[in-house]
């Protein structure tokens, strides 16, 4: 495996992130998904190094960022990329979101479009009726309510996190396990095979009130909302078996904005820019030279 970008800490108001930073030019954020971590970027940092100052952090409860008091939201989140880009003097980037993480990019480019060049949403879909659009908001308002009750119990459970380490390690290097857990999201499996062993330490390690949190909010009906206000040039991005991302939700996420262009990669899941890296990197460099 190639060499990779080490994580670095930032004490921020909310608490210390992790972050990735490598590469020299204008500055590219990069915002990973649920239960993921900055690790998926990897190849990104190094491949678009040349072009652009990539950073990538870890969101909270996320690999090496603690979880916090405060509940996890897409606008919360924003808030948080932006001040990073404050503390790291970014007046301006060009922003990438996968999963969940486009969710979040929305909300930064929709709060201060100002400071968004260019946006990437990656392996996201949209509500494609308002048939959906109902049922969306009843199963969110539901999940809203089971999160209020688990709430306090899953807070108890953060300190014992330490304690399911030497499991969940065994879990993740164990090669039949590790491919189970990773089959529902990977199309194409990538030839290190260490790639899908750290993917999964990250989807196992992910603090579980955190990732119920985001679970929650990535349901809410303001996502759909927000698009409205993006003002930026739009690349989006998906594999073509994703089954998380569907095409048909792809696609009306594409006609809901304004300034877009949406590329499919072939025979491939939720991860593009593991399973598919070559190509991934080849439309996202060509996008943003583009500006």
């Amino acid at each position: 495996m190639a060499a990779s970008v080490p994580t670095q800490i930032i004490r921020l108001s909310c608490g210390p992130l992790a972050y990735r930073r490598f590469g020299s030019g204008a500055p590219l954020i990069l915002i990973h998904g649920w239960r993921g971590t900055s690790n998926h970027w990897q190849e990104t940092l190094t491949s678009l190094a040349d072009i652009r100052e990539v950073h990538a952090f870890d969101l909270p409860g996320h690999g090496e960022t603690p979880p916090r008091a405060a509940p996890l939201t897409p606008e919360g989140l924003a808030a948080l990329t932006l001040e990073y880009a404050d503390r790291a003097g970014l007046t301006q980037f060009d922003l990438a979101g996968h999963s969940f993480g486009a969710v979040v990019a929305v909300a930064v480019a929709t709060r201060q479009p100002q400071r968004v060049r260019r946006l990437v949403l990656t392996s996201m879909g949209l509500v494609r009726d308002d048939l959906e659009h109902y049922a969306l908001m009843h199963t969110h308002s539901a999940m809203n309510l089971a999160l209020t009750w688990w709430r306090p119990w899953l807070n108890l459970t953060r300190s014992w996190a330490g304690a399911w380490g030497p499991w969940l390690e065994w879990v993740a290097d164990h090669p039949v396990l590790s491919r189970a857990i990773a089959a529902p999201y990977l199309r194409q499996w990538p030839q290190d095979a260490a790639l899908v062993r750290e993917g999964v330490r990250d989807f196992l390690t992910t603090d579980p009130l955190s990732a119920l949190e985001i679970a929650v909010s990535a349901n809410s009906a303001r996502f759909r909302a927000a698009l409205d206000g993006v003002s930026a040039p739009v690349l989006v991005l998906s594999g073509d078996r994703d089954p998380i991302a569907p095409l048909s939700a792809v696609a009306a996420l594409s006609q809901r904005l304004n300034d877009c262009r949406q590329v499919f990669f072939q025979d491939c899941g939720h991860l593009p820019m593991v399973e598919s890296p070559a190509r991934f990197h080849e439309e996202v460099r060509g996008f943003l030279v583009a500006g």
